[in-house]
């Protein structure tokens, strides 16, 4: 195997367990998987988050989408592109599957955007960069009710 592959077979393998600790809502093993601060961006602007404020957010998050039906997670794009010896940029989209109760399943596919650095004992993400707004997506979807 080239020198190439190992970091982005490395990455995918992180971001699948990323998706696997998401879906299990394993919020401190999700929340280590941040650096102690990482920049949140997206359609409405960008912010620095804590790793504390991460663990807050995620079951809130999480309590969100099960609201919604949410069933599941699925990784389904990967790219890579090392920036520098220790930062990457990693490209991914998530599949989203929901199914309220007496209606279709609904399947969202949202794409992300992260820097990951690989400096240190495991890779830690920097930048999570949201390229659409996820609840705007999820209500336009009627995934979730319009808001009021």
């Amino acid at each position: 195997m080239s020198d190439q592959k190992k970091p982005a077979e490395e990455l995918r393998a992180f971001f699948e367990r990323f998706q696997s600790l998401s879906a299990a809502s394993d919020v401190e093993r999700i929340a280590a998987m941040y650096a102690g601060s990482v920049m949140i961006a997206g359609p409405r602007g960008s912010q620095v988050v804590s790793a504390a404020d991460l663990q807050r957010a995620i079951p809130m998050r999480r309590q969100l989408l099960e609201s919604a039906g949410y069933q599941d997670t699925a990784l389904v794009g990967f790219e890579e592109a090392a920036l520098t010896g220790r930062y990457a940029l990693v490209r991914a989209q998530f599949q989203w599957r929901f199914q309220a109760a007496k209606s279709e399943p609904i399947t969202v596919t949202l794409p992300s955007t992260f820097v990951v650095d690989r400096g240190g004992d495991a890779p830690r993400i920097v930048v999570y960069m949201n390229e659409q707004d996820v609840v705007s997506v999820l209500r336009d979807r009627g995934v979730l009710p319009p808001a009021s």
